[in-house]
């Protein structure tokens, strides 16, 4: 005899006698929804229509329909949608009609459970979004029903840059959907985009060799991308070329970016698909020309994700790699003036900037000409040989520094092309200033190749270039003379030792007017000179120039073989007699360079012991304040300096105080004789 089971609400507890009963005689307790179909519709209806707003109930111990979830192991973050089923198994004996229910959530960001959708396919083909179940499904008696579904997980900015996990929860509910016959949880690991960079560099050289490193992007996710960009951004001086498959070097053009300042957009590649699983790698090398700046600059690789044309990519990849640049592909070589002479004409050198980079490199050569006594304006000049031919000046700017006095100039914009070299020509000059023409020393030449924006040193060079003054040595000159007696032959050599011409020499023998001179010229024979009085007041003086020609060529020495006498009627006493090189002669400020002057004493008879006539013997010389003696004439060199004295067209200044003496002393002597005074003005171009 069978038992009927009793009809029984959610609500009915069962007492352990009850249930012992039941046991007792075989009675199977069956799920809710056994009971369900056995009963007859109107009570199942009113069931549901009870329970239609509330959770479904716990599923019962002994369900007929069980759940497998074949979830997907990855889904990548803003990638397609990845496919996978669940099945659902009928082990009654009536067909049943049921609900599946799938949900997917992360506890990443909340926000992120925005962009995560679940589908299902339809019996039409058509994927539709499962809002909560999917409805209307029947699985037969004995048989099983599999449900096509997928899983997308979208963009987030919030949701990108870290491995999260999504919980897909499944469950299998009566078909008025209020209770679970079988349920199901699955963990799918929601992966994103990864980009990484081999071999990253950290240094490059301006206009050098690239650097070489790789970009590789991977999917690690079983979604397919197909909304990848694979791109590059760097400085808008910037090179970049990638390696194809057989090698070769393909050179890629960047697209500026007027909002990141001008940087270039390297593309590279056109196709946006990552296959699920795919990795993405590129061989770089990455170049700076020469107009880059010297510093760090920042390179971007990324990762483009596009969310569509509302909103901006998200981008996937390392903040920045930092690399440092310098500008050492460039080299700067000298080749300075052995020397230049002090009021000469100016003299050549180039200075040659090589270039041992990939692509032309513009530059700034900086040039600065110093030394200590060069105090003021211009007595320093630079020129370059200019594109049409013309050498134009190098505006210098006049600085006082700690170790002299600067004169500082600039070429700009110079280019020097990819492995090649640019020569500049220049030309360096110590212009007549009569405050220092007899002065010899150093000039100090500084050169710098700068960036274009002048702030950065690429390669630099200093030099020291020979400063030379004239020098006049006077040898055998005499120490006596009779008025009306023999002359006296000595030699007066003019001496240019320096790399620069001159052109402006006046060779010139200063003495008493009542004195007379001769040249001898190369046939031996004798020319007179005309002596010009000076112009200053009460000097008693002419000026001799021994030659109308005031060229005097670079390392030359030009000698005149002389004879001086004094007319009847000299006064008795001492004299000077001054042989000058007066530089710039009938100019407003013309310079005497030279030895002060050697003394003449004239006397009524020839002094005893002091040689042979006029010209013989032992001499004494009077060389810039210094006395010396040698035997068989005079060499009255002295220090190189500017003297006072008076010479026709002009004054001549000077500088130093050993003029002052020796013009003191033959003062002096004139006056002790009766003579009138002798005066020497002096006229000093201001410093």
């Amino acid at each position: 005899m069978s038992v009927v089971p009793a009809r029984r609400s959610r609500s009915t507890v069962l007492t352990a006698a009850t249930l012992g009963v039941l046991l007792a005689t075989g009675v199977v307790v069956a799920s809710p929804a056994a009971y369900a179909a056995d009963a007859p519709a109107a009570t199942a209806t009113a069931t549901a229509t009870a329970t239609a707003t509330a959770e479904p109930t716990a599923k019962a111990t002994a369900d007929k329909l069980s759940l497998q979830v074949d979830a997907p192991a990855t889904v990548g973050r803003g990638g397609g949608p990845v496919e996978f089923t669940e099945t659902v198994t009928n082990s009654g004996t009536a067909d049943a009609s049921f609900k599946l229910r799938v949900k997917a959530a992360t506890d990443a960001s909340p926000l992120a459970n925005q962009v995560i959708k679940v589908e299902y396919r339809d019996t039409d083909g058509a994927w539709k979004p499962v809002t909560d179940t999917v409805p209307g499904l029947t699985v037969a008696a004995g048989a099983t029903r599999t449900v096509q579904l997928r899983l997308t997980t979208g963009l987030h900015s919030y949701w990108t840059d870290r491995v999260s996990t999504v919980k897909l929860s499944s469950a299998v509910l009566d078909a008025t959907g209020s209770t679970v016959l079988a349920e199901s949880t699955k963990d799918v690991s929601a992966e994103y985009v990864t980009l990484e960079v081999g071999n990253a560099p950290t240094t490059a050289v301006i206009g050098g060799a690239p650097v070489e490193f790789d970009v590789t992007i991977k999917n690690p996710s079983a979604s397919r991308f197909t909304n990848v960009s694979k791109v590059l951004e760097a400085d808008k001086s910037s090179t970049l070329q990638m390696q194809k498959a057989d090698g070769s070097w393909q050179t890629l053009t960047g697209t500026s970016l007027p909002h990141a300042g001008g940087d270039l957009l390297y593309q590279l590649a056109d196709d946006q698909n990552l296959a699920p699983g795919e990795t993405f790698t590129r061989h770089l090398r990455l170049g700076f020309t020469g107009d880059a700046k010297i510093g760090t600059t920042y390179v971007h690789p990324w990762a483009l994700l596009d969310q569509g044309s509302n909103y901006s990519p998200v981008s996937v990849g390392p903040q920045y790699i930092a690399i440092n640049l310098t500008g050492s592909a460039l080299g700067l070589s000298v080749q300075e003036p052995a020397s230049i002479g002090n009021g000469g004409k100016p003299v050549e050198f180039t200075e040659t900037v090589t270039n041992a980079g990939s692509s032309d490199a513009p530059f700034n050569l900086k040039l600065d000409a110093s030394n200590p006594n060069a105090r003021s304006d211009g007595r320093i000049a630079l020129e370059s040989l200019d594109a049409d031919g013309n050498w134009k000046p190098v505006g210098l700017t006049f600085k006082q520094q700690p170790d002299g006095f600067h004169f500082i100039g600039s070429l700009n914009d110079v280019t020097v092309p990819a492995h090649g070299a640019k020569t500049v020509q220049l030309r360096l000059a110590a212009p007549l200033n009569n405050d220092w023409a007899g002065q010899s020393g150093t000039v100090k030449l500084a050169s710098a190749v700068l960036d274009r924006t002048g702030q950065y040193v690429l390669a630099e060079s200093t030099k020291d270039v020979a400063l030379k003054a004239l020098d006049v040595q006077t040898k055998g000159a005499p120490t006596t003379a009779v008025p009306g007696g023999t002359p006296a032959e000595f030699d007066i050599s003019f001496i240019n030792s320096s790399a620069s011409a001159y052109d402006n020499v006046s060779p010139i023998v200063q003495t008493d007017r009542r004195s007379t001179l001769q040249v001898q010229k190369a046939d031996g024979s004798w020319e007179n000179v005309t002596g010009v009085p000076t112009s200053q007041p009460g000097a008693d003086q002419v000026v001799y120039h021994l030659t109308a020609d005031k060229n005097l060529p670079a390392s030359t020495t030009v000698t005149k073989h002389v004879r001086l006498g004094f007319t009847d009627g000299a006064p008795i006493g001492r004299t000077y007699v001054n042989t000058w090189a007066v530089l710039g002669e009938n100019t407003d400020f013309p310079a005497s360079v030279g030895p002060q002057g050697f003394p003449v004493d004239v006397t009524s008879t020839p002094v005893s012991g002091t040689g042979k006539g006029a010209a013989g013997g032992d001499t004494t010389a009077v060389k810039a304040g210094l006395t010396s003696t040698s035997g068989g004439g005079s060499d009255a060199t002295g220090t190189d300096s500017t003297t006072d004295t008076q010479s026709a067209g002009g004054s001549l200044a000077h500088t130093g105080s050993d003029g002052m003496l020796a013009a003191a002393a033959a003062a002096a002597g004139l006056l002790a004789s009766g003579i009138a005074a002798l005066f020497f003005a002096r006229r000093r171009r201001s410093a």
